[in-house]
């Protein structure tokens, strides 16, 4: 049962592998993350002596400003993310994303080829991919070359991309369903007339499986592209780009946040009761609840319906 998906919704994340939210943020909620993308690049153009017309990424962005980190638990998004993929689940990634407009004399690659002089000098036209792909990562376990489902992620437009060439998120509706050895065969070629760039306004969202083939095409408008990305696994996987958040961080952090920060609860040991002789990865197999409250809150919004067998 749904906690907030509409039927037409999942049918388009099972089939598409992405829904698309218009208008998803507050003019507010908007104004605020905007705020904090300036605040943070003014921080870092600073320390990292970059000119205001280079592009820049920020891997775990929640830790640079409580805007960022208000997105992992939004309110309105946490329904949806729990409908997609469950309530066993933690942040793997967190990706602030800054691309001004290319210079005009930088000539644009095709997209989705990462075969131009934007790719060459850092501006990245990104390749056609599917996030969590390679040789060394998941496809040898999969019995016919397909990424199992492990992930979603949360894609905030921050910016202006309504128009094409902004720098805009391209997906292939229904390429999660591929073998990614296909997208590799074909040289990252796609059949571009089932390819899709999402041209969306300030404010909208996409909730979308990250098996599902995408790639960044360039941004050849006079704006900055601003956008956020909020990434979401299961717990018993380990996030990307963090160990542990800052103990102060999750001390000051509400329980449901703990658990998506990759924390358990105070002062419990991740290997169990009995580390010495028989560790138990609590990550693995909860014995306590406590470590688990978006369980909780997933069956409170289902009617008390429960989800899973109580703890050993």
């Amino acid at each position: 049962m749904s906690i907030a998906m509409t039927g037409q919704q999942e049918k388009d994340f099972e089939e598409k592998g992405f829904i698309i939210l218009e208008n998803f943020l507050t003019e507010g909620e908007l104004e605020t993350l905007l705020s904090a993308v300036n605040d943070v690049a003014s921080r870092i153009q600073k320390t990292q002596g970059l000119n205001p017309d280079e592009p820049f990424a920020i891997r775990n962005a929640l830790a640079h400003h409580t805007a960022f980190l208000d997105l992992v638990d939004h309110p309105r998004m946490l329904p949806l993310v729990v409908d997609a993929i469950g309530w066993n689940i933690q942040i793997r990634t967190s990706h602030l994303d800054y691309r001004p407009p290319y210079p005009r004399e930088l000539k644009a690659g095709e997209v989705g080829r990462g075969d131009g002089e934007d790719h060459q000098k850092g501006y990245r036209n990104v390749l056609w991919h599917p996030d969590l792909a390679g040789d060394y990562l998941f496809e040898a376990p999969s019995l016919d070359g397909r990424l199992p489902f492990m992930e979603v992620k949360v894609f905030y437009v921050l910016s202006d991309l309504r128009e094409s060439n902004c720098g805009n998120l391209w997906m292939l509706p229904g390429s999660h369903k591929r073998p990614p050895q296909e997208l590799r065969d074909s040289d990252r070629e796609v059949d571009a007339s089932k390819a899709v760039e999402l041209k969306l306004a300030p404010g909208a969202a996409v909730l979308w499986r990250t098996a599902t083939w995408h790639c960044v095409g360039p941004n050849l408008s006079r704006k900055i592209r601003k956008i956020m990305h909020v990434g979401y696994h299961y717990r018993w996987m380990r996030p990307a780009d963090y160990i542990q958040q800052d103990p102060e961080l999750v001390a000051n952090s509400s329980p449901i946040r703990r658990q998506l920060l990759g924390a358990l609860s105070t002062g419990k040991n991740p290997l169990g009761d009995d580390p010495d002789f028989h560790p138990s990865s609590q990550y693995w197999i909860p014995r306590d609840w406590d470590d688990v409250p978006l369980k909780a809150w997933a069956e409170e919004r289902n009617g008390g319906e429960s989800a899973m067998n109580p703890p050993l």
